[in-house]
């Protein structure tokens, strides 16, 4: 971008310091810069913009001029003159004539330019059309024009003002000229240190899309997203390499552990025999190992009161390298001798952007009794039903403890349970959503809401919702806890005493509803502590869950072990 030329006489002074430069290097001195002027309100201008005084070597006093003159000119101050050199060493007294200040300039280009350009606000449209700025935010116009040609792919565009003459005591007047050079369109991306990274995330995941107007800029903010993945980031920004005939962009990755397995151990005592009760679950995720951005997880659990949960879930992204994926899922419940539960969902779903997904998909299942269906509200019944879901997750790479900042997943079913005898209409929903607040470096607050219901007109027991625990409210037996809608308010006080050590607090509230009764409170109370070793993050945790009007016990409390380690 060309800007305003140097007058001859700036260009003359530089000369000069070049020559007293060389002497001055050559005597090992410090050299002193002065700038006046024979007009005191010039002098007292140059004093209120300020520049360094005191230089090392000649090419440091070189650079202070130059960016005193850039301030004059930004100033409106195109006519500076030097008027006299003073030379006593090592002291160098420059006295400038500011000359006439000018505030406005007049761009005149064709009518074409400026509706290339989209600038609003161009006067004279019709016959002699000119765009009016003042000289301060000359610059600042001239960069974003670049940036606009740029993102329009003409990487190297340029702007230039040319025969730049007064027109009155405050105004000047210039041409404007643009050349474009040729458009450029992106041919090719190339991966480099991850050379198996999945090519559908560049496309539908990153956004970069290939045969598409060129604009390094925006592929570089694209690239953002890699901060999103759990099996990649990014080394160092994107390149770019043109040749005559071809544009192509470079991006640097790394493939990173992405693999999980979490687990924890529950200890309380059994209320009729006191004894004690271990119980626990084992969580096993499988990220991008075949490096196609597939998941896989597998989750086991073994609760109180002799229940056992076995769910699996597989997630395929960007199906035949379109924008769809899909999601598969087989739950399997059994409760002692009493009943078992098996469940199938099959969900396609569409990426809106790194941090959201929408699914649509069904849902089948089938209970079992394992007795006479006279001893109790268990039945055998069968649901199919039609479910809308949404997802919200930011990750974060700074911290290592806390690697979800927020996050959100709202489901909503429409079923229809069928039994032997009868047919329910039903609709089941539910709302988890969490939200860690950063007070400062060391204190955060971390807030989770769920909530969780079926409306139907009946209910069985072996179809209630199941919840209590260290992912629900903690204090309580896993699962322990049978209800046809809950809402729960987990909340903890953290404050993070290392990179790898924090502490916490415990709070947790909630309420749930029977097919008896509704509106029954929990609380749960205590504390614990998060941390991360070379075997992965372990937590501890210790809590106390009451009802509504009972008594504290400290027998109650329960204590919760758990470690997520990567591999």
């Amino acid at each position: 971008m060309e800007f305003i030329n140097v007058p001859d006489q700036l260009k003359l002074f530089f000369r000069v310091l070049c020559v007293f430069g060389v002497f001055s290097f050559s005597t090992a001195q410090e050299l002193q810069l002065k700038i006046i002027s024979s007009d005191s309100i010039e002098t007292d201008l140059i004093k209120s913009i300020g520049y360094s005084k005191t230089f090392e070597n000649f090419d440091a006093l070189q650079t202070e001029v130059a960016l005193f003159k850039k301030q004059l000119y930004q100033r409106g101050y195109i006519e500076t003159q030097i008027l006299n050199i003073s030379q006593t060493p090592p002291l160098i007294v420059a006295q400038l004539s500011l000359g006439n200040k000018y505030d406005s300039i007049r761009l005149y280009a064709d009518k074409t330019i400026f509706e290339f350009l989209e600038l609003e606000g161009v006067k004279n449209l019709k016959s002699s059309p000119y765009y009016i700025i003042e000289i301060a935010a000359l610059e600042t116009l001239l960069n974003s024009l670049t940036e606009f040609l740029t993102a329009k792919s003409y990487p190297f565009a340029s702007i230039a003002l040319k025969k730049i003459t007064p027109i009155d005591k405050s105004t000047l007047k210039a041409n404007l000229v643009v050349e474009t050079k040729k458009a450029r369109q992106l041919q090719s991306v190339e991966i480099k240190g991850y050379e198996k990274f999945p090519r559908s995330f560049i496309k539908h995941y990153l956004g970069i899309k290939k045969n598409t107007p060129f604009d390094l800029k925006a592929i570089q903010t694209k690239t953002k997203a890699m901060d999103q993945l759990r099996f990649a980031r990014q080394l160092r920004p994107a390149e770019v390499l043109f040749t005559q005939d071809t544009t192509r962009v470079y991006l640097y990755l790394e493939k990173i552990k992405s693999n999980r397995f979490d687990g924890f151990i529950g200890f309380g005592s059994d209320e009729s025999t006191g004894a004690l009760d271990i119980n626990g679950y084992l969580n096993l995720n499988l990220i991008n190992n075949l490096n196609f951005g597939e998941a896989f997880r597998l989750n086991y659990r073994s609760d109180e009161n002799d229940l056992k949960t076995f769910e699996t879930q597989l997630t395929l992204p960007y199906l035949f390298k379109t924008p769809i994926g899909s999601e598969l899922e087989l739950n399997i419940f059994k409760k002692d001798s009493t009943f078992t539960t098996a469940e199938q969902a099959a969900r396609v779903f569409y990426q809106i952007n790194p941090k959201q997904k929408v699914f649509l998909g069904i849902r089948s299942t089938q209970s079992n009794a394992l007795q006479s269906e006279t001893i109790s509200d268990v039945r055998n019944y069968k649901t199919s039903a039609y479910e809308l879901k949404y997802t919200y997750q930011q990750l974060t790479t700074q911290n290592s403890l806390f690697p979800i900042t927020s996050e959100l997943e709202l489901r909503l079913s429409k079923s229809n349970r069928k039994t032997m005898s009868t047919k329910t209409n039903q609709t089941l929903y539910f709302l988890k959503a969490s939200k860690i607040f950063n007070l400062n470096r060391k204190n955060s607050f971390h807030i989770l809401l769920q909530v969780q219901g079926i409306d139907s007109d009946t209910y069985l027991e072996n179809e209630l919702i199941r919840f209590g625990g260290i992912n629900s409210i903690r204090g309580f037996e896993e699962n322990s806890i049978n209800t046809t809608g809950l809402g729960v308010l987990v909340t903890e006080y953290r404050y993070q005493l290392g990179p790898t050590l924090y502490v916490h607090s415990i709070i947790d509230a909630g309420y749930f509803d029977t097919p008896s009764q509704s509106n029954q409170k929990l609380y749960g109370f205590g504390f614990g502590f998060g941390l991360l070793t070379d075997a992965g993050l372990l937590k501890f945790n210790l809590a106390n869950g009451q009802t509504e009007n009972q008594n504290f016990r400290f027998s109650d409390s329960k204590i919760h072990l758990s470690l997520r380690t990567t591999f």
